[in-house]
């Protein structure tokens, strides 16, 4: 069975530079998942200097799959993450949930 990866929520940060928290629930084959694979193209930059998740989070495990939180700077709403199983789509950013309040934002 092939991992499946989704957006299921997209959160501003107040920070000195442009930073969101992402959420995402990863269902089959999680244990092959690669956090440093969780990019978005830049076509100004080379792919090497394409921004990555930061301090992911697993926030709970089900039958349904793993969610996790993680950070990623200077996220361009209007293209899909790239991940190891393909493109994910990004809702329309919202505040962060109350479920997601405990996690804290440390500059990198």
């Amino acid at each position: 069975m092939s991992m499946n990866v989704e957006v299921l929520g997209v959160h501003p940060i107040s920070a000195a530079e442009p930073v969101h928290l992402i959420e995402i629930v990863v269902s089959n084959d999680i244990a092959e998942f690669d956090f440093g694979a969780v990019t978005q193209e830049d076509a100004t930059q080379p792919q090497e200097n394409w921004q990555v998740a930061y301090e992911e989070q697993l926030l709970s495990e089900s039958t349904e799959g793993t969610r996790y939180a993680f950070f990623f700077h200077f996220l361009n709403l209007a293209k899909p993450l790239l991940t190891p199983n393909g493109q994910a789509n990004l809702p329309p950013p919202t505040p962060v949930p109350e479920h997601l309040l405990h996690i804290h934002y440390e500059p990198p």
